[in-house]
């Protein structure tokens, strides 16, 4: 038997596949407006109207400086002021050793070198006398100068015996505490400067095309929910070629906040189109 249809069912249908693939079109047109170049992030649209693009990348504040603070001598610590957390002045007292010791063979050397002083002197009035030759004197004149040099030392050492702080900040992380016997070159202190955080940001490279040092954009924290404005400082200096990222490093364009190193947040850009015409 042969299908029957009803005229007023086929301009119907007709109708309808035409709706359907206006509206599919429409949706694939608006769909287009959001596709980007590979490798960058996707956008947010924020007005229908602007039709503006926010480009996204995830930042870490990193502290401006930082300083492992050593010890410089081998002593028994007698004050250790400072904890972890605490801010401190630049030249404030962060420990002290005791230097009994080394004060008191500092005393002695001194007292030898005044001894040899003495010594080279009277050589060199018998030399002008006739009474001593020239390797007496040369020799006096060696032992002076080698007590000259131990002094230097050890007044080199008591300068250890107080460690001051570089620049006002923070102590990170302590390591030692009072009547402990460090050895040299082991660690006392990681300091942190007071300054703003710098961001670390990793940034598709083909963002490079419109983004420049300087840009500004917003910056999301994400312990504090504080939105902060920031600015672009500089570029990596190379780019990774397997992900196709690049190190981005920026700055607080104004106050950070209670921004702390370690935070991490959103950094959020809208690109300047340039214009085509």
């Amino acid at each position: 038997m042969t299908p029957y249809f009803k005229p007023e069912s086929l301009l119907a249908s007709a109708a309808l596949l035409v709706l359907c693939s206006g509206g599919a079109a429409a949706q694939a047109q608006d769909y287009s407006a959001f596709v980007y170049e590979a490798g960058a992030a996707a956008p947010t649209q924020t007005s229908e109207t602007a039709q503006e693009r926010l480009f996204e990348a995830r930042g870490v504040l990193r502290a401006a400086q930082t300083a492992e603070i050593g010890a410089g001598m081998s002593a028994r610590l007698i004050k250790v002021p400072l904890d972890a957390g605490q801010r401190f002045k630049r030249g404030a007292l962060l420990a002290e050793f005791d230097c009994t010791q080394e004060r008191a063979q500092a005393e002695a050397i001194k007292h030898a070198l005044a001894a040899l002083s003495v010594k080279y002197e009277n050589v060199k009035e018998l030399q002008a006398l006739g009474a001593a030759g020239t390797l007496e004197v040369s020799m006096a004149r060696a032992e002076s100068d080698s007590a000259q040099a131990d002094l230097d030392v050890a007044h080199a050492k008591l300068k250890h015996c107080k460690v001051y702080a570089p620049y006002s900040g923070t102590i990170k992380t302590r390591y030692v505490s009072a009547y402990d016997t460090p050895p040299p070159g082991s660690p006392l202190f990681s300091i942190i400067r007071t300054a703003a955080p710098e961001i670390d940001l990793i940034a598709p490279s083909s963002w490079m095309r419109w983004m420049k040092p300087g840009d500004k954009f917003s910056f999301e924290i994400d312990e504090t929910g504080e939105t902060r404005k920031g600015k672009i400082v500089r570029f990596g200096a190379s780019v990774d070629p397997v992900s196709q990222t690049i190190e981005v490093t920026a700055k607080f364009d104004g106050s950070s906040g209670a921004a702390l190193p370690g935070m991490s947040g959103v950094a959020r850009f809208t690109p300047v189109q340039k214009d085509k015409s």
